[in-house]
């Protein structure tokens, strides 16, 4: 014990002897190349490490106080000049040395480089001494409460499949989570919903509802045709408030860096709360900034991680790794944001409020494998490396746990996987929307979006003059067949009685109708015309990629168009989109069979589960046609959904937005996240869809309670 504790002492010592020479070399490196910084006596060096040392000390927290607004506005950005203004003010009690604006900006930062970088390579871990920093601040945080019973602390690693974490821990790149495995928890594989992203599996995961998701984004026709993405600060709130009931899973608890917020009246750096930037202030954010080094840390492991993607698309263009994308800097920093700075904000915030201990459950996201996999590939080199970094901050979290009053129990999750391939446009040399657009009338306007990532431009949608005319006739078409009918089924049995004659008057329908005598004689026989691309701007058609789902809206309607109605106004359309190899299938609703999922060579009758030709839906799971069921009485839904193929041989599909690892429809791992749960808790059985998720977890908390 005395030994250890010797030796515990030496390396300390050793340790902080090593930083210290560090910050001095440090000091003479900007001496040697600033001009706007002189140390004078050569001793001064030691001096001024010192002096900086207690100048933190003493004037940090006072700054921290009353500028820790500036610091989150500014995204963490302000406390570096404020480290700079305690490290002018050091300077005046130096004898000697000299220093200007920029050598006052040069000299703190280049002494954080030098002991981040010596901290690694002697092993030391900072966050160890950080952590004693943050329960000094959670003991002041802390009010007398009653709740003994255990807390559950939820991680997300968002985008992870179960296939892709088990070739992660057979590389040993997770030791942490197959220790977990190992000793204390089961690994168990879940299903998603179709919409297969991160909107509807938290939507389902934290509220227990995530219907009317369609996809990560998609159209209101009734509202003026808006744009809606799950994550956009501006939409999230009103997503939340259709689905919330007030029983979250975090209804006493914190969300971290999530989509929405589980009911949680701590919700820190959430988007569903907050609803601009302005927003972004958080009590709970105080736990960054405990001292001044910290986020000088973070700077420089952005500014590093920054530098590792330059590297990876030097790599991955040398190397001819195919699929690529082309990676701006601008993603660079987007990578560097979520790979690093939210999840070392995310680890400090939630270290805080467990050793306050005050919380029954939270809820944090690590996004960033999803991000990087996203642009790299499902399993590239570069995924390792941030899946390596989140499986470092378990140990973290457990001290955490281990140092606080209060007992918390562990899960981590995924809200879904990544599907790999070469997308749409770089398979076929067409994105999606310009394919649709050729199998449409000339005149129709194409919606084009510059950037079909990330968010969408403001659409206003003109209407076609040439077809306004059949606009009208159309609209009352729902009226008479929805008009005293209580459900679909009624207008099936009914469908003889009140066929619309507009639509079966219609020449073009009635010459299809006569040619072939069933839907998929016609999807097989019908030859479809590419019409030209020369007017493809300013719409009436809208397509929106949601990963290898794809979203078609006819904007010139207020409704959705059915079957029949796209078959007599487009008859190109359809039989043009299910023969094309980079289409597996398409989702449409009729209003004689209800949903019809339509292959190439087959059709899936949703309402009774028949099959006519070949099943379209082989090789999408064995519930792709429960989901699409489900998907198809949703509000919003596209007139046409697209699902890309899935090449089960190659394990790829092909994303309608320019991914290399997709999610959103069907096929492949993105489909199959995991669950990793306390082995004690007992078995859920088969998980189904994100409420399933929230079901189980939901049981666990209230039994913890109890």
């Amino acid at each position: 014990m005395i030994k250890n504790r010797i030796i515990s002492s030496l390396r300390t010592i050793i340790s902080t002897l090593l930083l210290v020479i560090a910050d001095v070399v440090a000091i003479y490196v900007v001496d040697y190349f600033s001009a706007d910084f002189t140390i004078g006596y050569w001793y001064n060096a030691f001096i001024i490490v010192i002096a900086f040392a207690i100048a933190n000390a003493l004037l940090w927290p006072i700054f921290r106080r009353y500028f820790m607004k500036i610091i989150i506005f500014t995204f963490g950005i302000g406390s570096l000049f404020i480290n700079s203004i305690i490290f002018y003010i050091a300077s005046l009690f130096v004898p000697g040395v000299e220093t200007g604006l920029y050598g006052i900006l040069q000299v703190p930062i280049v002494m954080a480089i030098a002991t981040t970088f010596i901290s690694n390579i002697i092993n030391t871990s900072y966050y160890d001494r950080y952590m004693k920093t943050i329960l000094d601040y959670a003991i002041k945080q802390k009010v007398p409460y009653k709740k003994r019973f255990p807390g559950v602390v939820m991680l997300e690693i968002d985008g992870l499949s179960i296939n892709t974490l088990k070739k992660a821990i057979e590389k040993g790149i997770m030791p942490n989570i197959e220790k977990f495995i190992k000793e204390t928890h089961t690994l168990k594989e879940w299903e998603t919903d179709l919409s297969s992203q991160t909107g509807a599996s938290q939507a389902g995961i934290l509220h227990g509802n995530n219907r009317n998701i369609v996809a990560y984004r998609w159209v209101e026709k009734e509202n003026n045709n808006k744009i809606v993405v799950s994550g956009k600060l501006s939409d999230a709130p009103e997503i939340e408030e259709k689905i919330s009931n007030g029983e979250g899973l975090l209804k006493n608890g914190i969300s971290i860096a999530n989509m929405f917020s589980g009911d949680s009246k701590i919700p820190t750096l959430t988007s569903s709360k907050l609803n601009g930037l302005s927003n972004i202030y958080n009590k709970t954010l105080n736990a960054v900034f405990l001292d001044s080094y910290n986020f000088q840390r973070l700077f420089i492991l952005f500014i590093w991680d920054i530098i590792l993607e330059v590297s990876s698309q030097i790599t991955h263009f040398l190397r001819k790794i195919q699929p690529r994308l082309r990676r701006t800097i601008v993603y660079a920093a987007v990578r560097a944001g979520a790979n690093v700075v939210l999840r070392e904000v995310t680890i400090d915030v939630l270290t805080s409020e467990i050793l306050t201990g005050d919380i029954d459950t939270a809820y944090a996201t690590f996004m960033g494998y999803d991000e990087i996999a996203h642009h790299s590939g499902v399993q590239d080199n570069d995924v390792w490396g941030a899946l390596k970094r989140i499986d470092m901050q378990f140990p973290k979290i457990i001290s955490a746990i281990e140092m606080s009053d209060r007992d918390y129990k562990l899960v981590i999750l995924s809200d879904h996987g990544q599907s790999n391939g070469a997308t749409f446009k770089q398979r076929y040399g067409i994105s999606l929307g310009n394919y649709v657009r050729r199998l449409l009338p000339d005149d129709l306007k194409l919606f084009k979006t510059a950037y079909n990532i990330d968010h969408f431009r403001d659409a206003v949608i003109p209407e076609n003059k040439q077809i306004r005319q059949i606009k009208e006739k159309m609209g009352l078409i729902r009226d008479d067949l929805f008009e005293d009918m209580d459900s679909l089924q009624n207008i099936k049995e009914d469908f003889q009685n009140k066929k619309p004659a507009i639509l079966f008057e219609n020449k073009q329908f009635l010459a299809l109708h006569d040619k072939y005598s069933n839907s998929l004689e016609y999807i097989t026989g019908y030859e479809s015309v590419e019409h030209s691309t020369k007017k493809a701007q300013d719409s009436e058609l809208i397509v929106l990629g949601s990963g290898n789902l794809g979203l078609i809206y006819l904007t010139q309607w207020k409704e959705r168009l059915n079957y029949e109605e796209i078959v007599m106004l487009f008859p190109d359309l359809i039989p043009g989109l299910v023969k094309h190899s980079g289409i597996g299938f398409v989702l449409v609703n009729s209003i004689s069979n209800g949903g019809m999922v339509i292959g190439q060579n087959g059709i899936y009758y949703l309402n009774t589960d028949e099959i006519v030709g070949e099943n379209p839906l082989d090789g999408f799971g064995k519930n792709a046609a429960m989901h699409l069921k489900r998907q198809n009485s949703f509000d919003n839904m596209p007139d046409i959904m697209v699902n890309s193929f899935y090449d089960s041989e190659n394990n790829e599909v092909c994303a309608f937005e320019e991914l290399i690892g997709s999610h959103g429809g069907l096929g492949g791992d993105q489909t199959k996240p995991f669950i990793l749960y306390p082995s004690d808790w007992q078995d859920p059985g088969e998980l189904i869809g994100a409420s399933s998720i929230y079901n189980f977890l939901k049981k666990e908390i209230e039994e913890l309670e109890s």
